[in-house]
C-alpha cells in the first residue's frame, strides 16, 4: 500500500480522518498523544515530541541509554531538535508497506513514546523496564482515538 493508502485505512480503523495533506503531511492523536506523519514519496517518517529540551542535560545519558540498540524505542531513535528545543522519537517506514505491518509499527512507535517520556518523568529508577520477558515493548492500547 502507498502512504496515502496506509494513512487513510490507519483512520478508518482508529475512526478518524487520517490523509496526508498538500505538503504530505499528517497528524493523529492516540489516547492524546500526538504522533506526525510526513513523506517524501519514497519514505514515510512516523515522528512526534518527546519533551522539551531546554535544561535537561542530566537527560541525555538516560535518553542514549533508551536509544542504544533501540532498547526503549522498539526501532524507533531519538534525536534533539535544536531549532524547537525538543527531544524528538522518529520512526521511518521505507517504500510501500502492508498495512498490518504499518500498524504494528504505529503502535510500537505509540508505545515506545509513553515509555520514553515515563522514563523522563521518573527520577528514582522505580520504573518497570519496558521490555516484556520476550523481548517485546509492552505498553497499553493505542488504537483509540
Amino acid at each position: 500500500m502507498t502512504h496515502h493508502e496506509l494513512l487513510r485505512k490507519l483512520g478508518e480503523t482508529a475512526g478518524i480522518e487520517l490523509e496526508l495533506s498538500g505538503a504530505s503531511t499528517a497528524a493523529a492523536k492516540f489516547d492524546g498523544d500526538e504522533v506526525n506523519f510526513e513523506s517524501d514519496g519514497e519514505r514515510l517518517y512516523v515522528y512526534a515530541d518527546i519533551a522539551s529540551a531546554e535544561g535537561c542535560e542530566a537527560d541525555f545519558g538516560k535518553l542514549l541509554e533508551l536509544n542504544n540498540l533501540f532498547a526503549g524505542t522498539d526501532g524507533a531513535t531519538i534525536g534533539l531538535d535544536r531549532a524547537r528545543g525538543t527531544f524528538t522519537l522518529c520512526r521511518m517506514v521505507e517504500g510501500d508497506a502492508e498495512y498490518a505491518a504499518f500498524e504494528r509499527t504505529v503502535a510500537s512507535f505509540v508505545t515506545a513514546l509513553r515509555l520514553v517520556r515515563r522514563e523522563l518523568s521518573e527520577d528514582d529508577g522505580s520504573a518497570p523496564a519496558p521490555h516484556d520477558a520476550n523481548g517485546h515493548l509492552h505498553g497499553g492500547h493505542i488504537m483509540q482515538v
